[in-house]
């Protein structure tokens, strides 16, 4: 039996689940997002879990059913998965399109190939030059601008292994904190969550004096090109293609803002639905009770303002750990 990681059999799931979704199927996309959020999350390979336990062990791991069951068994036996080489044959659009633009998924793709018969990035970026994407109904000029831009910059698109990316992001956070002005700087996203691999590199950096910071970044010698530089974000793409971008906050709006530039996306927007179960506003600046700030300067507040007990980054995405928070925080 080959030896896999999870990581890819995720990734496979995923690819699956925006396959679907171009198709317009319902439900089942959340089902093999939901399976692949729960293998990458694993400690164990999947390999391992299959030789020890066989179909009846795969079928225990959460969000993971009889039919997925299968498809990871056969994956591990051969390597490959006839299901999803099906499914990129009867797709006509192509994959690498969903990581050109953030925002730009498979629901918007569906949109494109309908009306503008958009199929590659090439047809992408014809249609962007034309002008001829804004005038569809749900996109705006950003996302056209946005779609032009990840193209000429070439924004590296594959995820790269987190031990790859990890020193970079600590390299370039040690430089900022040097800039006189800073007063913390700590890498946030998905490394922060300790993701096996990464899209891309957030820094979140609190500062009385964003310009200088801004200044000190898009001067650093590894950066190819500047997305975007302004007092709250600063986006840069570095020589090797990888995306950085920098959040510039106030020290006192810091643990709200580490944990909203931490996710997971849908850890934080269940920690928004809990706020509004509450009567309060949860964002990046902090809880609220109307317009008075109730937590900002720390996680652990902003999580007890919520009612929950600190949770761990790596711990953030979605999978049980906010009603453990919960019990925690009563029972203390």
């Amino acid at each position: 039996m080959p030896k896999i990681a999870n990581q890819k059999i995720a990734d496979i799931f995923y690819k699956i689940a925006d396959l679907l979704e171009m198709q317009d199927v319902q439900w089942k996309p959340r089902a093999y997002r939901a399976a692949a959020n729960a293998i990458e999350s694993m400690p164990k390979p999947l390999a391992e879990v299959y030789r020890e336990g066989g179909l009846k062990a795969l079928d225990e791991i959460p969000a993971v059913g009889e039919h997925i069951s299968k498809k990871i068994e056969e994956f591990l036996k051969t390597g490959k998965l006839a299901y999803f080489e099906k499914l990129k044959k009867t797709t006509p659009v192509d994959l690498a399109l969903l990581d050109i633009v953030p925002g730009l998924g498979p629901k918007k793709l569906r949109v494109l190939y309908k009306e503008l018969a958009i199929a590659t990035l090439e047809d992408l970026k014809k249609a962007a030059e034309k002008h001829q994407i804004v005038k569809l109904a749900g996109f705006a000029e950003k996302t056209e601008q946005e779609i032009l831009k990840a193209l000429e910059n070439g924004v590296k698109t594959d995820r790269i292994p987190l031990s790859e990316v990890l020193p970079v992001a600590k390299k370039l956070a040690a430089r900022i904190k040097k800039v006189k002005g800073v007063e913390m700087v700590e890498v946030a996203g998905s490394i922060r969550r300790k993701k096996p691999t990464i899209g891309d590199i957030d820094i979140l950096v609190a500062s009385k004096v964003p310009m200088s910071i801004v200044s000190a970044i898009v001067s650093i010698p590894s950066v190819k090109k500047v997305l975007a530089s302004g007092p709250k974000k600063t986006s840069i793409v570095l020589k090797t293609g990888l995306q950085v971008d920098f959040r510039v906050v106030k020290l006192e709006q810091w643990g709200s803002a580490m944990q909203y530039f931490t996710g997971s996306k849908s850890h934080s927007i269940t920690l928004r639905k809990i706020a509004i179960k509450k009567g309060l506003k949860l964002s990046e600046y902090g809880v609220f009770k109307g317009e008075e700030v109730v937590a900002s300067k720390t996680e652990k507040d902003v999580y007890n303002a919520l009612g929950l007990s600190y949770i761990e980054p790596e711990l953030r995405e979605n999978k049980g750990e906010i009603e453990a928070a919960i019990k925690s925080f009563n029972a203390k």
